[in-house]
């Protein structure tokens, strides 16, 4: 997908993992509207990235993912703004396992939401102009982690999510790709800002994570490879500390629309054409 000029609506884009996306993004001539529960974060990262980019290009918008008249209100905004939207970026998620109820709400609902409310938007049998929708989910969405049992579940919801919905045999004429972005702990306010009450067997998770703390710029490098890449219509991408990007599951979709699993990681192997997911 050539990036140029397409309309993007990102979450939790404060700081960051989608602070760094939405730089990423706007450097590749971009737009972007970013939203963040934070106002003052947000706001002061807008300044800064109008100052840079344009302020034609890149807008915040103050919004409470959990609140879909307000979620739905930002997709909006950017609809109007930008004309349209072609790549969505589900990113707002918190790791706390003593308010599950309220992750769930973040990590789960408001992904499934805010990729309902894209797709309604991006789908070509519909008039839309197709587009992808990228699911910041976790490595802790493909594997069990006794830290974080509530957080685990919130992340394998969206996996299960993301990828049923890359399987339907209407994907080719919706037009719309569908992705997972799944990193392992990555250096940002919301590991380094961990309370022992969070999570359980904090010293034991620390000592993992010093092992694998991936930095943003990791996470962007294998955020733009899955929206740059047409051929991935259901990938789940895994970024590992010193081993990069792999995909662990493509799933092409023919002409016909039909979709057809794969676990490989070299599209080449494959016969198929589907260039009608761009």
């Amino acid at each position: 997908m050539e990036l140029s000029g397409r309309g993007v609506f990102l979450t939790g884009g404060a700081q960051g993992i989608g602070r760094a996306i939405t730089t990423a993004l706007l450097d590749k001539g971009a737009k972007v509207l970013f939203c963040d529960v934070n106002a003052d974060i947000g706001k002061a990262t807008e300044a800064e990235l109008q100052k840079q980019c344009g302020a034609d290009n890149v807008m915040f918008q103050q919004c409470d993912v959990t609140n879909a008249d307000q979620l739905k209100a930002a997709f909006d905004q950017a609809v109007t703004k930008f004309g349209a939207v072609e790549i969505c970026c589900n990113n707002a998620g918190i790791m706390d396992e003593t308010i599950w109820e309220k992750m769930l709400a973040i990590n789960t609902t408001a992904q499934i939401r805010g990729s309902q409310i894209a797709l309604d938007h991006m789908r070509r049998d519909k008039g839309g102009r197709g587009g992808v929708i990228v699911n910041t989910v976790s490595i802790a969405g493909l594997i069990p982690c006794h830290w974080f049992p509530a957080y685990c579940a919130s992340k394998h919801a969206v996996v299960g999510y993301t990828t049923s919905w890359a399987r339907n045999p209407m994907a080719g004429a919706m037009g719309v790709r569908w992705c997972c972005l799944c990193p392992v702990s990555v250096n940002t306010d919301m590991m380094t800002s961990l309370q022992e009450d969070q999570i359980f067997d904090m010293d034991n998770f620390r000592e993992r994570a010093a092992d694998t703390m991936l930095q943003p710029e990791e996470v962007v490098q294998a955020f733009m490879r899955l929206v740059e890449d047409s051929d991935n219509n259901g990938a789940i991408l895994e970024v590992w500390r010193g081993k990069g990007a792999t995909y662990r599951k493509r799933q092409l979709v023919d002409m016909d629309g039909v979709s057809n699993p794969m676990v490989v990681d070299n599209p080449s192997q494959t016969s198929l054409k589907p260039s009608d997911v761009k």
